[in-house]
Formats: C-alpha cells, structure tokens, sequence
C-alpha cells in the first residue's frame, strides 16, 4: 500500500509539471510580451512619436507591445514628416507550440499576447527634405 501512495503522488508531481509547460506556452517563454525594435531615420536626430503617446530621438530602441499595432511618426525641421505603421503579425514560435502542446499552449500565448511579432523590425525611414 506504502508503495501506491508512493508512485500516486509521484504521477501527480509529474501531470502537474507537464500541464504547466503546456499552459506556458512557447511564445510566451521565446517572445515575451514586448519587442525591442530598432528605430533608425536619415538623417539621425529626428523626433519620433510612438502611438500618439511617447516622443523619442533617433536613434532609439522601443519596446511596445507585440498584441497590436503601433503607429510612429518621424519629423524634422526642414524634412517632411513620416508614419510608419507597425503591424503585429503571427510568429513562428506558434507553429512549434501548436506542434508541443496542441491548442492549451496556443490560447495561452492568445491570452498573454506573444503569438505576434512586429514587423518591420528594424524601421529605417529616409525623410525626404522640403
């Protein structure tokens, strides 16, 4: 009897373990919620305006969030101003879940946002002078 109870708890030590790298999904554990993205304008020093929200510098990293689009506005005096829209789009560490894990890990990844990536990445945009 000692030994069924031995070999019971170990059965559930180890379901517990595997239900929680299925629920963790792989793009959660490659992606991550954010991605860095590499900004970079000709010329340099231009001001960047991410999503209406955020001003920054080129050269610059931004993170934003893979689950939606972002929208980035470059200008500079003397140079008409820019946007760029970046898309967020499927990654391929789904496919590897879905081929792990089946549809747990894939909701999982839906839930938390880390199926996508942006793209460009990198965004170089070539302002054009008035």
């Amino acid at each position: 009897m000692r030994g069924y109870n031995v070999a019971k708890k170990i059965l559930t030590v180890l379901i517990t373990v595997l239900l929680g790298l299925a629920v963790s999904g792989c793009a959660t554990i490659i992606n991550g919620t954010s991605q860095k993205i590499q900004v970079i304008s000709e010329p340099a020093g231009a001001a960047v305006i991410a999503d209406d929200k955020s001003s920054y510098i080129t050269p610059v990293k931004l993170r934003l969030e893979r689950r939606r689009d972002h929208t980035l506005v470059f200008s500079k005096d003397g140079y008409e101003s820019q946007t760029i829209k970046l898309m967020h789009v499927i990654s391929e560490a789904v496919a590897g879940n879905t081929l792990c894990w089946g549809p747990l890990g894939w909701v999982f990844d839906i839930c938390a946002g880390t199926q996508y990536k942006l793209q460009p990445d990198p965004v170089h945009v070539v302002l054009k002078q008035k």
